[in-house]
């Protein structure tokens, strides 16, 4: 038999209850039946004093020591005294154990008479050993009685218990051990137990069985149409012309398809099982990648980034990365990334951003560009110099030997400005043979030893191969300054161009000069209508 098993906990717990109640049961019967079996024989002693007071008071109204003495003796010889004695005014009588001590009984003796006057005392000990050997005798026999009783009903009660409760919960729990999850086996309803709890309990059973049923065959259904789905998935995911990989919040790769293993042998990296939290380790850019992930995952929203991959060869290798947080069902975290490879439409947008940005001609940036540049200068309030620069002597180089040879010259002048020029510092081909410097944070005096630079670089002359002749071109140039010349930008420009036009007028009278400042212009024009 289990000792686990529902009969022997059953059995064991009604025993045990009922030893426990049994003993406190049999403990409270047993001290109540002695302190009565005490308060018995203390009214069994003033039983025997009504029975002997009228006697004993005229022995001590009289004095009669003999018939004193017949009380005394008559008293000792009931089991229930040890000692008694008579006292009065003239006379004591007392039994041959008697001694005074707090456990003797007092009782007065009256006139017989004169009811309310007292002639004398009657002293009695009462037998406490045998009134205690009396009270323990009668309480174990009760006490073994109500034992007895006690473990009759405990029988009873687990026989009862089995048969009643436990024998139906048993073939209950056998019959369904033995039914199979899904078929359509049933439990039987035990006889003696149609409408009751027992008999509701295996109706409800028998009805989760049914519901079982159904959901089984129902989950059968849905998993065949599950693996259909998952192979189509997978058909999908192998075939997939992006790469795509499932990864852990720690970076640790769970699937990924066959374009990413082309991907990374493309890159000419190792295949691992970690590249770091999103792939971070397969990108140039890592910080640009986690901190776009966050603004998007703040918004519950998918990331979407374009980055550079890291590449062991020439060919620069750009993906749009779409990173996805998903939750699975036992609320792990994962995520899904895909590669989008748009290193052609990054080829292409170069490409486009070259011809829209810079001159085709001198490679240099082009107005537009040159323009753009400004403009964010002056919306971070960064302080600039703006040089506004035109070739002299150029027009007769482009009539006498052609547009070649001007093109020439221009990327020539081109080459020349821009090793006079600073790191930071920003050359544009303004348009024709005009050309713009933009010299951040830049003074006075820093802007006019770039334009010596310039004009020195200029000055050399450039040797025309085709015609075998040399040629050599100056410039003029005009210079403003944000914010302290002007704010706006066109005002910015005009004055730079005003300065330029003021030096190519004064050149004739002046072959040297080749620099004004617009500010000098402001304060000569002050100067003059002062006067």
């Amino acid at each position: 038999m289990n000792k686990s098993g529902l009969v022997i906990r059953l059995a064991v717990v009604i025993v045990f209850t009922a030893v426990i109640v049994g003993l406190i049961t049999t403990q409270l019967f047993y001290r109540y039946t002695f302190l009565n079996e005490q308060r018995l024989g203390e009214q069994s002693i003033k039983q025997l004093y009504n029975t002997v007071s009228p006697t004993a008071s005229i022995a001590s109204y009289l004095g009669d020591e003999e018939l004193a003495k017949e009380v005394i003796n008559g008293l000792i010889s009931n089991d229930l005294i040890t000692a008694a004695a008579i006292k009065t005014d003239v006379l004591m009588v007392k039994s041959d154990n008697y001694q005074e001590s707090a456990a003797m009984l007092e009782f007065i003796l009256f006139s017989p008479f004169q009811p309310e006057r007292s002639v004398g005392v009657l002293f009695v000990k009462a037998n406490e050993k045998y009134l205690v050997e009396k009270a323990n005798n009668i309480s174990a026999t009760n006490t073994i009685v109500v034992a007895v009783e006690a473990l009759i009903i405990t029988i009873i009660s687990i026989f009862v218990t089995y048969y009643v409760i436990t024998r139906p919960i048993l073939s209950i729990s056998k019959a369904l051990h033995a039914i199979s999850p899904g078929t359509r086996e049933r439990i039987n309803k035990p006889l003696s137990h149609q409408k009751s709890e027992i008999g509701q309990l295996a109706d409800d059973v028998n009805s989760l069985l049914a519901k079982a049923e159904q959901q089984m065959l129902r989950e059968k259904s849905l998993r065949s149409e599950v693996q259909v789905l998952e192979s189509r998935f997978r058909m999908l995911f192998e075939n997939a012309t992006s790469a795509i990989v499932l990864v852990e919040p720690q970076g640790d790769i769970l699937l990924y398809n066959q374009v990413f293993e082309q991907l990374i042998e493309k890159l000419k990296l190792p295949l691992k099982k970690n590249y770091g939290n999103y792939l971070q380790d397969l990108f140039i850019m890592k910080k640009d990648l986690h901190e776009q992930i966050r603004i998007a995952f703040t918004n519950d929203e998918s990331a979407v980034a374009e980055l550079e991959l890291i590449s062991y060869q020439e060919e620069k290798i750009w993906v749009q990365i779409v990173v996805t947080q998903l939750i699975t069902d036992d609320f792990q975290e994962n995520y899904q990334i895909t590669l989008h490879d748009i290193s052609k439409r990054k080829q292409q947008i170069s490409l486009l951003a070259q011809k829209a940005n810079y001159d085709s001609l001198t490679k240099l940036l082009n107005r537009q560009a040159a323009e753009q540049h400004l403009k964010q200068l002056i919306f971070t309030r960064v302080p600039f110099a703006l040089i506004m620069m035109d070739l002299n002597d150029f027009k007769p180089i482009n009539d006498i030997f052609g547009h070649d040879a001007g093109d020439e010259v221009l990327i020539h002048v081109a080459s020349q400005l821009m090793k006079s020029l600073r790191k930071d510092d920003i050359l544009s081909r303004w348009g024709g043979d005009e050309f713009v410097i933009i010299l951040p944070n830049a003074i006075k005096k820093e802007v006019t030893n770039v334009c010596a630079k310039l004009a020195a670089q200029l000055s050399k002359p450039h040797h025309l191969s085709q015609y075998n002749k040399s040629v050599s071109v100056t410039a003029s140039m005009g210079v403003s300054f944000y914010p302290d010349d002007k704010l706006e930008l066109l005002e910015l420009i005009r004055a730079a161009d005003k300065a330029m036009y003021q030096v190519k007028r004064e050149k004739s009278t002046n072959k040297e000069l080749y620099l004004a400042f617009s500010s000098d212009l402001a304060k000569q024009a002050n100067d003059s209508t002062s006067a």
